[in-house]
């Protein structure tokens, strides 16, 4: 028995030292199948499906970029962008109550010029709507009156100092909460 156990144990450390002996850095092992003393891949540590690639190296562009004019040439400037109606009140679709003061109002916007002039009408009527001048490019235009319940459109025009025009068309009620519109 102490001859079989001997044995086993010369077996059992035979083994390991086997397996010592073949295990090594996973780098310094062949990759399916290679011979033993080939070459390793010209990039080590990296394995063959990652190769660098010229095509995704950063590359510096020439400078000014080709086809670009460097110095600015006489062309057309862009068209002016019209002036825009930002903010209306009472909204589109809105309703108010009969008998108050209604006001009515839109804030302007000049997008490529000052703003030169503006005009507010309610159901194609001027109805002598004040300009408040915040800035040369922003204007709020406004009238308070008290309108008789009925369905009304508010039309504001607006041109900048360019000539665009701009402009927005909206419409509300006046009318009581239980009342439907009048048409």
């Amino acid at each position: 028995m102490l001859r079989a156990g001997l044995a086993r144990a010369l077996l059992a450390s035979l083994c390991v030292l086997l397996v010592m002996l073949g295990c090594g850095r996973a780098t310094d092992r062949p990759l399916r199948g290679a011979a033993p003393g080939t070459e390793p891949p010209a990039t080590a540590g990296l394995p063959p499906t990652l190769q660098p690639s010229d095509a995704l190296r950063f590359r510096p562009l020439p400078s000014p970029s080709p086809g670009v004019n460097a110095s600015p040439s006489p062309s057309a400037s862009p068209a002016p962008l019209a002036p825009i109606v930002r903010t209306i009140d009472p909204p589109n679709g809105g309703k108010a109550a009969p008998g108050a003061p209604v006001t009515v109002s839109a804030v302007l916007v000049g997008r490529t010029a000052d703003l030169a002039s503006a005009s507010l009408t309610v159901n194609n009527a001027d109805v002598g709507a004040q300009v408040d001048k915040r800035t040369t490019r922003e204007w709020t235009i406004h009238t308070t009156q008290a309108l008789p319940a009925g369905h009304y459109t508010a039309r504001v025009l607006v041109v900048d100092k360019s000539g665009t025009r701009g402009g927005f068309t909206w419409q509300f009620d006046i009318a009581a909460a239980d009342e439907a519109p009048s048409e």
